[in-house]
């Protein structure tokens, strides 16, 4: 148990939804995974030496590793700081026994709950892979996931933590020394702040037509809007009780090479990348699923470069915003009987998808989603009454782009050689996720995580095998 201290500031309009989803036992954590090599093969203790050694830094870095929320039962809750940080809460090994992947073990962590009171939002799991009976040699890469509460960070945070942690042994290498021995228990800056929320640092004008549509979906009676929505989604939201909360996570990875491909056959045809997997995920679902006649996208986005924030920053900062597929499109896509008609359809969705992007990053922040929770009284409330209804999104696709390391790193002893990005079950979310990631050259990894039972296993399966024949469909 750690301690805490001051009040650092209230939770802003965003920040409140994820106290809200903790209490309903609905969102857990994003994971960002990275697999680092060490060619020196570090065993154990010296690893964990090395990493515990890290930790201060990382603390005086990232302000949101202090802290926790209290009173997050409330209407007004806030951001604590903590006086100390046990070190046996935030940095745990795990072994990944032969026979079982990585993606099982995502499963794992994300299905944990974080603790109530005053304890860090965030830990680090150390995952090594045990060697055979006849194999004894020690792995040279290992996999570190920075495990985290979504109201301390966004998928962007976890990407400046790595860069911090990557510096942080790249420090220690080049200093040529024995790591720094740290106490169980480390006491965290006295002088900590944490950066204003949202709705101090920009304006979220509303139309008014933008604000009657949003209330009118919210709160208007069946019989005044009509028949309800058609958009494929999955099972409906379900409480706890009837589907348990159990994470299901699947791993694609795409080779640089492909990368590389599917990148310039993008810009080639004006669409980004993120269209292009928009696109597939929309073709695989028309096909397997002939008798849908819509579905929705949802497509999370960064508000940093509106607020000004630095991507090499902890905090929360994400907004996102719905793309409808209509009976059009999709008929569409199943109406292509060979690989031409099969390639047009693609990248006319993918066409479609890229400009209703840009329609909103152009508007941003006007009419934006985020603009809307001064609205939402009950956060608890608001997450409890859409139990029962059908979900809003078929999906999510969330990319955090490329990892590249600090400008200066220069280490021969530290690489990170891929990453992955996961939020595990959503009980009150779409019916699948897809969260995107990269390193500066090398692969890309899709993964695509869903509550168990909610999709189909052999859907998720399909959607995985379109994003893996791209680069072949496309050449």
């Amino acid at each position: 148990m750690s301690t805490s201290s001051n009040v650092l500031r209230p939770l802003g309009m965003l920040e409140k939804l994820y106290p809200a989803r903790q209490l309903l036992n609905v969102y857990h954590s994003v994971i960002i995974t990275a697999t680092y090599e060490n060619p020196l093969k570090l065993e154990d203790d010296f690893l964990c030496t090395t990493l515990r050694a890290a930790l201060p830094g990382l603390l005086r870095r990232h302000p949101p590793l202090c802290c926790y929320v209290e009173g997050g039962e409330t209407a007004t809750p806030w951001f604590a700081r903590l006086d100390t940080v046990e070190v046996r809460d935030i940095l745990q090994f795990e072994d990944l026994e032969r026979g079982r992947n990585l993606a099982e073990k995502l499963e794992e962590l994300h299905d944990q709950p974080w603790p109530v009171g005053p304890n860090p939002l965030w830990k680090l799991v150390v995952i090594k892979e045990l060697p055979t009976n006849s194999d004894t040699k020690v792995e040279s890469a290992f996999h570190i996931a920075l495990v985290f509460h979504h109201v301390i960070g966004d998928g962007l945070s976890g990407i400046a933590f790595h860069q911090s942690l990557l510096h942080e042994l790249e420090s220690m290498d080049q200093k040529n020394q024995e790591p720094q021995q740290v106490p169980d228990i480390i006491r965290t800056p006295i002088f900590t702040s944490l950066i204003e929320p949202i709705e101090k640092l920009i304006a979220l004008p509303l139309s008014w037509m933008f604000l009657t549509k949003q209330v009118v979906k919210e709160y208007a009676p069946q019989w005044l809007i009509g028949a309800p929505s058609t958009v494929w989604a999955g099972l409906p939201h379900k409480t706890l009780h009837e589907l348990s909360f159990h994470s299901r996570v699947r791993l694609v990875s795409i080779r640089a090479e492909d990368l590389q491909f599917l990148v310039e056959a993008s810009r080639g045809h004006d669409v980004s990348l993120t269209s292009l997997l928009t696109a597939s995920i929309a073709s695989v679902l028309a096909n397997k699923l002939p008798s849908a006649s819509g579905f929705q996208g949802l497509t999370p986005y960064t508000l940093r470069r509106v607020t000004g924030t630095s991507t090499a920053e902890m905090v929360n900062q994400s907004t996102g915003f719905e793309i409808p597929y209509a009976a059009e499109t999709l008929n569409r896509i199943r109406k292509a009987s060979d690989v031409t008609e099969r390639l047009d359809s693609l990248w006319a969705t993918a066409r479609y998808t890229h400009t209703q992007m840009r329609r909103e990053l152009d508007k941003c922040p006007k009419d934006n989603l985020v603009g809307l929770l001064p609205y939402v009284i009950n956060h608890v409330d608001y997450y409890k009454k859409k139990f029962g209804k059908a979900r809003e999104a078929t999906w999510e696709v969330s990319n955090l782009g490329v990892f590249k390391a600090s400008p200066g790193s220069s280490s021969k002893t530290w690489n990170l050689h891929s990453m992955i990005f996961t939020q595990g079950a959503q009980p009150l979310g779409s019916a699948f996720t897809v969260d995107c990631v990269s390193v500066q050259g090398k692969s890309l990894t899709l993964a695509i995580t869903w509550q168990d039972r909610v999709v189909e296993e052999d859907l998720v399966d399909a959607v995985a095998q379109g994003f893996m024949n791209l680069p072949r469909l496309l050449q």
